[in-house]
């Protein structure tokens, strides 16, 4: 499976409509103050989502043809962003989040399927009530990400 493709409405429209709202870095890209550093860690039950991707408060997904995208806001500060992958062909990403007009990405990696890599930031100064986006890049096919974490 190399289509790395959303199953839902389009990734471009996605983003046509993040951008709107000013949650997607309009120029360069912002790295995070925390590590960012993606690791293997255990995968969730499953990598679907629910058709409109809120699993909780500040707690969102996209399901991508090859696994699941997550993003996830524990308090003030604390963000999350993982990807598992179900299958396909291994891919090299990065993870990321947008808040409030920059972005912030996680390092490089490459995932196969059956795991799980996660990206997580503190000291950015993202306040719980802050819409949020998760991302992932995929090398040579594009950027993804999730809908809107929103809790307040």
């Amino acid at each position: 499976m190399r289509g790395f493709t959303t199953t839902r409405p389009g990734r471009l429209a996605v983003a046509a409509v993040a951008a709107a709202i000013g949650v997607v870095a309009a120029g360069g890209i912002a790295d995070a103050q925390g590590t960012g550093t993606p690791r293997e860690t255990t995968a969730p039950a499953t990598a679907g989502c629910p058709g409109d991707g809120h699993l909780d408060t500040n707690y969102v997904c996209t399901s991508l043809s090859g696994g699941g995208l997550f993003h996830r806001k524990y308090t003030n500060d604390v963000i999350s962003t993982w990807y598992t992958k179900t299958g396909g062909s291994a891919i090299t990403a990065k993870l990321g989040f947008s808040a409030s007009g920059k972005t912030h990405w996680g390092g490089s990696f490459t995932e196969s399927s059956g795991q799980t890599k996660t990206a997580n930031w503190s000291g950015t100064g993202v306040a719980y009530c802050t819409l949020t986006v998760g991302l992932i890049s995929v090398a040579g096919q594009g950027m993804f990400q999730t809908p809107q974490a929103t809790g307040c």
